[in-house]
C-alpha cells in the first residue's frame, strides 16, 4: 500500500510521443514510394511471368492428357477421319476429311477440357515465394502464391493436315488437333487473360505412291 500511496495511479504520466522530424517524414515517404514502385514494376511483372509460365505448362499437359485419354479409350482411327480416293491405277488422287467424325472427336475432347482445366489449375499451379523474391537462392522454397481460374472463356479445336517424306515413294500423312484455350486468371499479379494452344497428332498413315493432289472436306 505504501507503494501505491507514493505513486498514485492518477499521477502516473504516460510518455509522450515525439513528433516526427521533417527529414524523417520525407525519408519514410521516399521508402514507401520506392516500395510501391518496386511492387508495380518489379514484383508484379515477375509474378505474372511466373504464373503465365506455370499456367501454359499445366494447360498444355491437360490438352495432351485429354487427347491421349480419348485415343486410348478407342478414339477414331485414320480410316475414320480420312477417306482416300484412288485412281484406276491405284494411286491416291485425293484425301477426303470426314468432318462429321472430326467434329465428334473435337466435341468429346473439348468437353473433357472444360471439366478438367479450372479445378486442375487451381490445385496444381502455385508459384513459390522464393522464385519471386530471390530465385537464385530460394527457388522452389517458401509459401506459394495461389492462382485461380475466374472463367474458362472458350476452348476451340481445329484439325491440321501435313505431309512429309517417309521413304522412297512413301509419304507420311499426319492429322493433328490444334487446341486453343482462353482463360481469365486471378493471381497476386492481378487479373489477366491468357490463351494457351497445343498441337497434338491424332492419326497418321503412310501413303505409298504419289502424294494426293487434293485434300477435301466432306460433311
Amino acid at each position: 500500500m505504501r507503494f501505491f500511496r507514493r505513486f498514485p495511479l492518477g499521477r502516473m504520466r504516460r510518455p509522450r510521443l515525439r513528433p516526427l522530424r521533417p527529414r524523417t517524414k520525407v525519408l519514410l515517404l521516399a521508402l514507401l514510394l520506392i516500395f510501391v514502385l518496386y511492387l508495380r514494376f518489379g514484383w508484379l511483372p515477375t509474378v505474372r511471368a511466373l504464373v503465365t509460365m506455370e499456367v501454359d505448362n499445366e494447360t498444355s499437359n491437360l490438352i495432351n492428357e485429354a487427347i491421349d485419354a480419348y485415343l486410348a479409350g478407342g478414339g477414331l482411327s485414320y480410316e475414320d477421319l480420312v477417306t482416300l480416293e484412288r485412281t484406276a491405277d491405284g494411286d491416291v488422287a485425293a484425301a477426303r476429311i470426314e468432318l462429321a467424325a472430326v467434329n465428334r472427336m473435337k466435341s468429346v475432347i473439348l468437353r473433357e477440357l472444360d471439366q478438367r482445366i479450372p479445378g486442375r489449375i487451381r490445385e496444381s499451379v502455385r508459384v513459390p515465394l522464393g522464385n519471386v523474391i530471390l530465385p537464385v537462392l530460394f527457388s522452389g522454397h517458401g509459401g506459394s502464391l495461389p492462382v485461380r481460374v475466374i472463367s474458362l472463356r472458350s476452348t476451340n479445336a481445329a484439325l491440321e493436315s501435313g505431309f512429309s517424306q517417309a521413304g522412297v515413294n512413301q509419304t507420311l500423312h499426319t492429322l493433328s488437333l490444334r487446341v486453343e484455350v482462353d482463360l481469365l486468371l486471378l493471381s497476386p499479379g492481378g487479373i489477366f487473360s491468357r490463351q494457351v494452344s497445343a498441337t497434338v497428332p491424332v492419326a497418321q498413315t503412310i501413303i505409298v505412291g504419289a502424294v494426293p493432289n487434293v485434300l477435301l472436306s466432306a460433311p
